[in-house]
């Protein structure tokens, strides 16, 4: 009988790569990427959007194939399963460590359900079905907005990951039924409650969903403008579900670490990990004397005893506190769990600015050569900026949205972006450059303007092996 952990064995480095890239459609030497984030906040909780997806495929072993389509409700999610491309979810679920939930809010021709869960109190993944009875095939639906909230109507502290697996598109077109998942990640030191309100918006779109390209200008439009998600019109749609916390009440581990190393003259400390059913937290230190600011790990894993890897795939990027996520070993019960790797991205503090003259179009001050204003193109209401950035090492597969949405102008007065939903980025695998674009309200700005960098292609490099348990 087939091992559905051996059978994910050697695609660890190329799952590393899809996470930190993100989705990457065709084939082309030019690939057009779209980073699109969304911020949530809950009372002082800050939320990311990190979306999850990969189009790699594995074969998934007959257990747990049948393990699912015993349970009501779940039979048709095998393949939705499978294509999460998580480890620890496939395991949970192969553990029977889920909740069928089946229940559901309908009206406008549409019904939305939540099928099942499976939650270990840090995170719940979300299997989730959009049934609709318009038999028109050249329309589409899927989730826009989504929140989680407690019964008193409190939003959550989560990070929301979508799965829109495109093989299931093809099926809705045929069916009217579509499903995917939704994953919530709490924020450090929350918890899930015992009971959830999960509210969602369904689009109605021509054609199956695509990312969006990079904003453009449209005649008689308000040029630059992209569609949002968040903001774009559909029926709303609310179901509330009770979660079994006594299934994971006692799941939870936790292995202090306390282990330095120096890397450049800069020190890291990993402090702890917690293994739960759903994923691993690591937990960093970034020193407070270091020199040079350290944006995060590049090629970061956990290895068990039997040379198994398990990927990273988000994390909450504190600046010299972050928490890293990865697929949960958990139901293998490995004997030894190790955190290796060998580099990070890190910037000198002292050049984590980017100064610009937008009157003449050109950069005063930057980290090196690497980056340069390559355009300005000024619309009725908004201008664009494009930057170049070159010089990003081949193992490094991060697409740089480089500046953090605040800047200052010359008069040092604290500005905001426009806010597009996101940066475009804009990748040539072949020269390894990436085109970012930003965006500016259209205003008088003292000049020069000042940019600081969120992250940056430079690097510090110490290999490193750490044994958590």
């Amino acid at each position: 009988m087939s091992n559905p952990v051996e059978e994910v064995e050697g695609l660890s480095q190329r799952i590393d790569a899809a996470i930190a890239e993100g989705i990457r459609r065709g084939q082309a030497e030019k690939v057009r990427r779209r980073i699109r984030s969304r911020r949530r906040t809950a009372g002082a909780a800050a939320a990311c959007l990190i979306v999850l997806a990969c189009l790699l495929s594995i074969r998934i072993s007959p257990v747990f194939a049948s393990m699912v389509r015993e349970i009501p409700g779940m039979e048709k999610f095998v393949d939705l399963i499978r294509a999460t491309q998580d480890q620890g979810v496939q395991l949970a679920v192969d553990n029977e460590f889920i909740q069928p939930v089946e229940v559901s809010d309908e009206h406008d021709g549409i019904r939305f359900t939540v099928q099942g869960i499976t939650a270990d109190g840090s995170r719940m993944v979300v299997f989730y079905e959009i049934a609709t009875a318009n038999e028109d095939a050249a329309e589409s639906v899927h989730l826009g907005d989504i929140r989680l909230k407690d019964v008193a109507g409190a939003e959550l502290p989560v990070t929301i990951g979508y799965q829109y697996p495109q093989e299931e598109e093809q099926k809705a077109a045929q069916t009217g039924v579509y499903r995917g998942t939704a994953d919530f990640g709490m924020a450090d030191g929350a918890e899930l409650p015992e009971e959830v309100i999960l509210r969602a918006k369904v689009i109605r779109s021509q054609g199956p969903e695509r990312p969006a390209a990079p904003p453009s200008q449209r005649a008689g439009e308000d040029e630059w403008t992209v569609p949002s998600d968040r903001n774009a019109e559909g029926p709303e749609y609310q179901v509330r579900f009770r979660i079994d916390r006594a299934k994971f009440q006692s799941l939870r581990r936790e292995y202090p670490l306390d282990q330095t190393i120096v890397a450049d003259g800069q020190k890291i400390t990993f402090a702890k990990a917690v293994v739960t059913p759903l994923r691993v937290a690591l937990y960093l230190d970034y020193d407070e004397t270091n020199t040079k600011q350290i944006f995060g790990p590049g090629d970061i894993r956990l290895v068990d005893d039997r040379g198994r890897t398990w990927s990273n795939t988000s994390g909450s990027m504190a600046k010299d506190h972050p928490v890293l996520y990865f697929e949960s070993p958990y139901f293998t019960e490995p004997k030894a769990l190790y955190v290796q790797g060998s580099w990070f991205r890190a910037l000198d503090k002292d050049r984590m600015n980017v100064i610009v003259d937008l009157d003449r179009r050109n950069v005063l001050f930057a980290p090196d050569d690497k980056l340069k204003l390559v355009g300005v193109q000024v619309g009725q209401t908004r201008t664009r900026l494009e930057f170049l950035l070159t010089g990003v090492d081949p193992r490094d597969h991060m697409g740089y949205s480089v500046f953090e949405s605040e800047f200052t102008d010359g008069a040092g007065k604290p500005r905001k972006m426009s806010d597009l939903s996101g940066v475009a980025v804009e990748w040539d695998n072949a020269t390894r450059e990436q085109h970012s674009y930003y965006y500016l309200d259209n205003g008088e700005y003292p000049q020069p303007v000042t940019f600081t960098i969120s992250s940056y292609p430079q690097y510090i490099r110490q290999p490193y092996h750490i044994r958590i348990k």
